[in-house]
């Protein structure tokens, strides 16, 4: 009866390729905010859900307002317990953040499996840029995670942003973080970058 049942289930719906070029955000990102001052010397830990495997080639963040410095990026998987664990790819080449769009380019395209991975970012200055917010719906987003930190919910509140941040100095040529990094703290009830990949 169970196979006869599953049998008889509808197709799921197709899902439309990745296109070549263009950037995509984390499945799990609702609120959109813009102008989101960073701060320079922290490592930002952002949780990214990719619903289906795909070749990515870059990433990046959306620099609304410039400034003079640089970003560097690395992505690490999840360590099953909500956290990021050891990096699997991290570029050479530094994002200039007085541009439009801070993109740091693989080595190599690289494939990526499905699940939940960690985009983590450093800048050694202050530019602003696009992110997750703290309005309603956001504090879902924690859920995905398992974070401890109050949740607004979908009737309202503040709610509280996803993924983590620690001290961590910008220093050209040198590694972005311990493997996996240590010293996390959660953020919450502030604004989180929103980095994307970029499809090969």
């Amino acid at each position: 009866m169970t196979a006869l049942f599953q049998h008889y289930l509808p197709p799921a719906p197709a899902m439309l390729p990745y296109v070549p070029g263009r950037f995509y955000a984390s499945q799990h990102a609702r609120a959109v905010g813009a102008s989101l001052a960073m701060v320079a010397n922290r490592l930002y830990c952002v949780p990214y859900l990719l619903a289906r495997p795909g070749l990515f080639s870059a990433m990046a963040v959306s620099v609304t307002t410039g400034a003079a410095g640089f970003l560097r990026m690395a992505l690490a998987a999840d360590n099953g317990a909500g956290r990021p664990g050891a990096v699997i790819e991290e570029p050479l080449v530094d994002a200039d953040t007085t541009v439009g769009s801070a993109i740091c380019p693989f080595a190599q395209p690289r494939w990526i499996s499905a699940g939940i991975w960690w985009l983590l970012l450093c800048f050694s200055g202050a530019p602003s840029v696009r992110g997750t917010s703290n309005q309603v719906f956001s504090g879902g987003n924690t859920l995905l995670l398992g974070s401890t930190s109050a949740d607004g919910g979908s009737g309202g509140g503040t709610g509280s942003e996803n993924g983590f941040f620690a001290p961590l100095t910008w220093q050209a040529g040198v590694p972005i973080m311990p493997n996996p990094p240590t010293g996390l703290s959660y953020l919450v009830n502030a604004a989180t970058p929103l980095p994307t990949l970029r499809a090969a």
